[in-house]
């Protein structure tokens, strides 16, 4: 055929030459296109795969389609295009046919028949079919109706019906199923199919499809190896990022300075570790005591269930849980880490969770030291601080490093290291303390004064704490300064005790020589009438008043006194002393008393209220030479607690007495000794020294304390604090003379004891004297004889018993105590020149006549019992 003659397809063949070049460049040009959008795969699988479908639909096919096998196996539409003047039967979706028409590794190529031409079901395919020598498309394609190409083992009679099948449901001209395949595996299909628009595919275009699945299927592996390197390498970035989680999980745990925050940081660990949803952990002490944690979310049902199925001490899992055991050593302690899981945790996953498990009994442990060490530190360090003995930490260089509580008061240091420099006056002792101890390693004791303070210094080495450290020395000092003024005041109260004791017997024989002399000058009192010899008798009289004077205040002094039981009203008696004190004070003196309005009642007779006061102005007015400030004050007080303790006051309420005076003070020597009994910084002849020791043992018997400030240029302050009687009613004060008529008679039969031989017969003659008839015993032995005598007799004739308290080996109480066993209603009346605390009456209406006395006031006394036995023998009371 020449080229200007057409052909069958009415072209010349110089148009269909044309023709098959320009196709066959499009078709160079499509695979171009396509390796180019393959190349982008790597980054867009999915969009590339959508452009090689939209340029095939474009260049040479109504629909295009890429399947791909699924993991799972099944199979996925990945791109699926179609082009808009297709003619076909199809709404816009897919559904996947590579697999039913092309179920080979071989390509297959299916025709619409022509109309009445039957095609055979089974054909048999060509085996080895000869390829088409021209690209060029056929311009007037007639295939054997029905024919598919492929392998002989991929059932193309198969194919070829699947494929006819799918024609008809879409009303396609043509359709061909190319396998994607590579490296001999089938990864998918590449489906094309022509509508009634367009020419039928000729074998060219399965070529071109061919080579496309060829060169989408390397893409494809190309993206399937690139993809399963990027999860290999995300997977070891996240097993890596989970070593990493795990070695600060570690470093988190070993910095865990409590069991508390070591399973806190434990729940947290766990949960950023695996990305948990919650955790759990929990552990039993030794002790019984239990530590729990968590974080996250968690079911608390669930989370229970877990730790009894962790028990066991195995590896436990639950639905949503997985439990690890914490094993320790100790027996009698168990733990449990719960850790609520997803379901797809890997096998790389419980490695890492069992690894964290592993690291939370060292990290308990750990802490339970630490705990265990700082309870021990806290201990010691409240030990330190409520230490009363000072501590301080001295280095090499002579600084301080460390000062507890009582060293930073003591010293007046603030609370920042930073001002804790040693005074002047210790820096020296201390430092020569420290160096001796840095050299012979021996502890060593030093004493040192600082600010009036007595301190007691000792040193001993303390060994560094790390071995870069250098030693130091550790300086306790113990404050003297109270312990020396209690010692002082101790033994102040021992020698004035002591004092008191010789005082007491002194007064106790000198009592009765003074009973001596007043007795018998007023018995010769009565029987003299000149002038000179009554003036004499008065002299005699007077001096033995004063020495009784002395000799009470020497009783005074020593406490030994009897109680009266008078209240009164301590601020209205000293106001009533204005006159009298004003008189001891003198002209020159300005004398003021502030006395609250108040009742203010005390246990005090008004003469020794009127001793108190006398003696502490006359005491003020010697000190500044008559003339000066004096103020007496009198109120209710309430010392605060440390004040109470500080100077021993009783408790509660009190009234205070408080003496003041401007005088030149008292030097710490003078104060020291001022209360000593006899005492005086008076010239000779001026003062006894009793004074303030009188007052002194006046306040302590009546229970109180006094308390004296002075310093020399400032004055003098003596404050008194005595107990207040509050349900007490201010009964009278002291009583008047009492004088014996000398022409009252009365009589009865009396025993009187006394071992003084001139005092017995003075009262013998005394008694006498007044009708009474008078049985005299030397010793309280033959009195009791005589009285138990009388009493056996059934009627005793003895009225009263007269004794003398102390007595040589029975005392006077102790002969009343077994007199009244005889004869229980005797009454009695006691005589005493000293009554110590032992020798105090057990009865308290028995009536005691202190010496020295007068002969009026024994026979006044001895009357009145008198009379009273009688009247009990009459009514028959005399035996109970």
């Amino acid at each position: 055929m020449s080229d200007g003659s057409p052909g069958r397809s009415g072209m010349t063949p110089s148009e269909v030459a044309l023709l098959g070049e320009r196709e066959a460049l499009q078709r160079l040009e499509l695979l171009s296109t396509v390796s180019s959008l393959l190349d982008m795969a790597v980054d867009d699988y999915d969009e590339a795969l959508d452009a090689v479908a939209e340029v095939c639909v474009t260049d040479f096919a109504d629909v295009c389609a890429v399947e791909t096998i699924a993991d799972d196996g099944r199979i996925e539409v990945t791109a699926f295009r179609l082009a808009r003047q297709h003619g076909l039967h199809l709404e816009g979706a897919w559904t996947p046919v590579g697999r039913a028409v092309a179920p080979g590794r071989r390509p297959v190529l299916v025709f619409q028949p022509p109309a009445g031409v039957t095609v055979d079901p089974d054909p048999a395919p060509d085996p080895d079919p000869a390829p088409d020598p021209d690209p060029s498309p056929d311009p007037d394609p007639s295939p054997d109706p029905g024919q598919g190409r492929g392998h002989p083992d991929d059932s193309p009679a198969q194919g070829a019906a699947a494929g006819r099948q799918v024609l008809d449901r879409i009303g396609a001209q043509s359709l061909m199923a190319v396998p994607i395949v590579s490296s001999g595996i089938t990864m998918g299909w590449l489906v094309a199919a022509s509508g009634p628009h367009r020419r039928g595919f000729r074998p060219s275009a399965l070529r071109v499809a061919t080579e496309l699945s060829s060169r989408v299927g390397g893409a494809i592996q190309s993206v399937t190896i690139r993809r399963e390197m990027q999860a290999a390498a995300r997977e070891q970035t996240r097993t890596v990022r989970r070593l990493r989680r795990l070695a600060a999980a570690a470093t988190n745990l070993a910095g865990a300075a409590t069991t508390q925050a070591v399973l806190d940081t434990a729940c947290l660990e766990a949960c950023a570790i695996h990305e948990a949803r919650g955790a759990v952990a929990r552990w039993s002490k030794s002790d019984g005591s239990t530590v729990r944690a968590s974080a996250g979310e968690f079911d608390p049902a669930s989370a229970e269930r877990a730790f009894d199925a962790v028990a066991s001490g195995r590896v436990s899992r639950g639905a949503g849980w997985i439990a690890y055991p914490l094993p320790n050593t100790d027996p009698w302690q168990h733990g449990a880490l719960v850790v609520f899981v997803s379901d797809d945790m890997t096998g790389d996953d419980e490695p890492v969770l069992s690894s964290l498990a592993s690291l939370i009994p060292v990290a308990f442990e750990r802490a339970l030291g630490t705990e265990t060490a700082m309870v021990h530190e806290a201990r010691l360090r409240a030990v330190v601080d409520s230490s009363p003995v000072a501590l301080i930490e001295i280095d090499p260089a002579g600084f301080v490093t460390a000062a507890n509580k009582r060293a930073q008061d003591l010293l007046g240091w603030p609370a920042q290291p930073s001002g804790w420099l040693l005074p002047a006056e210790l820096s020296g002792p201390i430092g020569t303390l420290a160096a001796e101890v840095f050299e012979t390693g021996r502890v060593v004791n030093r004493t040192a004064s600082a600010d009036g303070r007595e301190l007691s210094l000792s040193g001993a080495r303390l060994p560094p704490v790390h071995p870069t450290e250098s030693a130091s020395v550790l300086v306790a000092g113990l404050d003297l300064t109270d312990v020396r003024r209690a010692e002082r005041a101790l033994i102040q109260a021992q020698r004035l005790d002591a004092m008191g004791q010789v005082a007491g017997r002194v007064a106790h024989d000198f009592n009765n020589l003074l009973t001596l002399i007043i007795g018998y000058a007023a018995i010769l009192r009565r029987g003299l009438h000149d002038e000179s010899h009554l003036r004499m008798i008065t002299s005699i009289e007077d001096a033995s008043r004063r020495a009784a004077t002395l000799t009470q205040q020497m009783l005074d002094m020593t406490r030994q006194r009897v109680d009266t039981g008078v209240i009164m009203d301590l601020g209205s008696a000293v106001s009533g002393l204005d006159a009298v004190l004003a008189r001891v004070a003198g002209p020159k003196v300005d004398l003021r008393i502030r006395a609250s309005r108040n009742l203010i009642k005390v246990r005090l007779d008004p003469s020794e209220m009127e001793q108190i006061v006398v003696n502490l102005v006359i005491n003020a007015c010697d000190a500044m030479d008559s003339e000066g400030r004096i103020a007496l004050g009198v109120q209710v007080v309430a010392p605060p607690p440390d004040e109470v303790q500080r100077l021993d006051l009783p408790g509660g309420p009190l009234a205070l007495l408080t003496v003041s005076d401007d005088g030149p003070g008292m030097s710490p020597e003078v104060l020291a000794r001022c209360l000593e009994p006899f005492f005086t910084t008076k010239e000779r002849g001026q003062g006894t020294g009793l004074g303030l020791p009188t007052v002194y043992g006046l306040v302590r018997e009546r229970g109180g304390q006094l308390h004296i400030e002075s310093r020399v240029g400032d004055g003098t302050t003596i404050r008194i604090w005595l107990p207040l009687e509050r349900d007490a009613v201010v009964t009278a004060g002291a009583e008047d003379d009492e004088t014996w008529v000398p022409t009252r008679r009365i009589e009865g039969r009396v025993v009187l004891v006394e071992d003084e031989d001139d005092l017995r017969e003075m009262a013998v003659e005394s008694l006498r004297s007044i009708g009474l008839d008078v049985e005299s015993f030397a010793n309280a032995e033959e009195a009791l004889a005589r009285i138990r005598d009388a009493a056996a007799s059934g009627a005793s004739d003895i009225d009263a018993l007269v004794t003398d308290v102390i007595l040589p080996r029975m005392s006077g109480i102790e002969l009343v105590a077994a007199v009244r066993r005889a004869d229980p209603g005797l009454p009695a009346v006691y005589v005493t020149g000293y009554t110590g605390a032992e020798d105090i009456p057990p009865e308290p209406g028995d009536p005691v006549i202190p010496k020295p006395y007068a002969p009026d006031q024994l026979r006044l006394r001895v009357a009145e019992v008198v009379q009273l036995g009688r009247i009990r023998a009459r009514n028959g009371s005399r035996r109970l």
